[in-house]
């Protein structure tokens, strides 16, 4: 398979095309003003010294932030633009993933803490580990794994916190150097990438892509966008003002004459009555001002909870309603002593599949015809025994 991989996210510009695993080439301009002008120029001459084209390509990979907002931008619209005339499968890379790809071979059974700089002791962190060559992220059930910034100081403690009896751990990224004195009052034994190893490259997006691609995670040139790494003050104060708590037998009379219009099409009013009266089962709904905008449950198998639904209010969608109602099932789930959680989500649910991604779920399956006999549910999973 040959991937064509673009890394814009900070002040390297990267292009790289690899076949496979084997780096066809390489090409990066350190002058993150011209990202703009220098890209496309790169890409052409990527191809011209391959002796390849466009359509030999297989695999469209993008770094997705965090980052420079600017350069993130354009990195994606160029994967974009590529994507809507050729149909080529693309993935997003996130740009502390592919930190953890650059330290791989060294890495062995060490945990990989990247780290990029965000100025002012603040950082953003993403801890990872290999496992039969894949890329992993550690988290316990009852964190997010959305990207946040935090300051050096707090990320260190909640690692130690998470991870008591670590031993062996790798730092990468821009924020491992300029914060290398803080990190061994932390972690006395810590280890550090060289230089080159610190720097963002096409080739660790175009690695992490191929085992996302092998994994079933990529879609078409809507499934990518940028890591936001700070909402606007309107975004925040509106989940704000987000509400989530136990669901009510009375909630669920609310919501039951127009279930279906104004929340999910696929199941009827009888299957939530039915899992909501499931004594292993928890559910809970998100309200706004008193009116109820989605609502999700789980229901707890042996050491497993498995998601029944997720939904939100066909006309309160994409404003970050569902997201806080998974982070609450991640929550509860911890809470009742499950390990790992499961979830089915139709193959066409594009912005669901994408949440799930975002905290981590991995795609395991499929079921065939699962929706009203027609449409697949793709299976995921997160596993939470790794800390």
């Amino acid at each position: 398979m040959k991937i064509l991989a673009i890394d814009t996210s900070s002040k390297r510009c990267s292009v790289a095309i690899l076949e496979d695993s084997n780096i066809l080439i390489n090409l990066y301009n350190d002058d993150e003003k011209t990202h703009s002008v220098k890209l496309m120029p790169m890409v052409e001459e990527a191809f011209q010294k391959t002796n390849l084209a466009l359509e030999d390509i297989q695999l469209l990979a993008c770094c997705v932030g965090p980052g420079s907002f600017t350069g993130v931008r354009i990195g994606i619209a160029t994967i974009k633009a590529f994507a809507d005339v050729t149909n080529i499968s693309v993935v997003g890379i996130s740009s502390l993933e592919s930190l953890a790809y650059n330290v791989k071979d060294k890495a062995s059974s060490s945990l990989i803490c990247s780290l990029i700089d965000a100025k002012n002791e603040n950082v953003y962190c993403g801890l990872y580990y290999f496992e039969n060559n894949t890329c992993n992220t550690v988290a316990v059930l009852a964190e997010s794994l959305e990207v946040t910034l935090t300051s050096i100081q707090e990320k260190l403690e909640e690692i130690q916190k998470s991870n008591p009896n670590i031993q062996d751990i790798i730092f990468v990224g821009d924020a491992s150097q300029v914060y290398q004195n803080t990190i061994f009052s932390s972690f006395a034994n810590a280890k550090f990438a060289s230089n080159e190893e610190n720097m963002q490259n096409g080739i660790s997006v175009a690695k992490s892509g191929l085992q996302k691609y092998q994994n079933g995670e990529y879609g078409d040139s809507s499934s990518i966008s940028p890591i936001y790494l700070r909402k606007s003050q309107a975004e925040r104060a509106f989940e704000e003002k987000i509400k989530i708590m136990d669901m009510t037998m009375e909630d669920i009379e609310v919501i039951t004459p127009n279930f279906q219009t104004e929340f999910d099409k696929f199941w009827n009013i009888h299957n939530l009555r039915n899992d909501f009266a499931n004594p292993n089962s928890k559910y809970f709904v998100a309200k706004i001002n008193d009116e109820i905008v989605g609502f999700a449950g789980i229901l707890k198998i042996c050491e497993e909870a498995n998601i029944m639904n997720i939904a939100t209010k066909v006309n309160k969608r994409h404003l970050g309603i569902g997201a806080k109602l998974l982070e609450t099932l991640i929550t509860s789930a911890k809470e009742m002593g499950c390990t790992s959680i499961t979830l089915e989500v139709n193959e066409h649910n594009t912005a669901a599949i994408n949440l799930y991604k975002k905290f981590n779920f991995k795609r395991i399956g499929l079921r065939k015809k699962y929706y009203n006999n027609t449409d697949d549910a793709i299976i995921m999973f997160l596993n939470g025994d790794r800390h």
